[in-house]
């Protein structure tokens, strides 16, 4: 019995109203470093690939490169 009321004198502790207030608080910036990161990422792994699929039909570097610069001014001329 004494371990069943330990546990609910922990949850109301760890789960009063300031607790959540202080883990949304902490908890909101950090998921959104970490989506940042991650979108970072994805993007790096898609411009890879995308590389690597030139490569493999046998572009060379020069078609390589102006297609992704044709791609770097198009995403420049859509940003407000």
């Amino acid at each position: 019995m004494a371990a069943k009321g330990a546990v609910n004198m922990l949850a109301e502790i760890v789960w009063n109203q300031n607790t959540l207030t202080i883990l949304c608080v902490f908890a909101v910036p950090i998921i959104a470093i970490i989506a940042v990161f991650w979108s970072q990422v994805e993007c790096r792994k898609s411009d890879n690939e995308l590389k690597r699929s030139m490569v493999e039909r046998g572009m060379s570097a020069d078609e390589i490169e102006r297609i992704l610069a044709a791609k770097v001014s198009q995403n420049s001329k859509r940003t407000p």
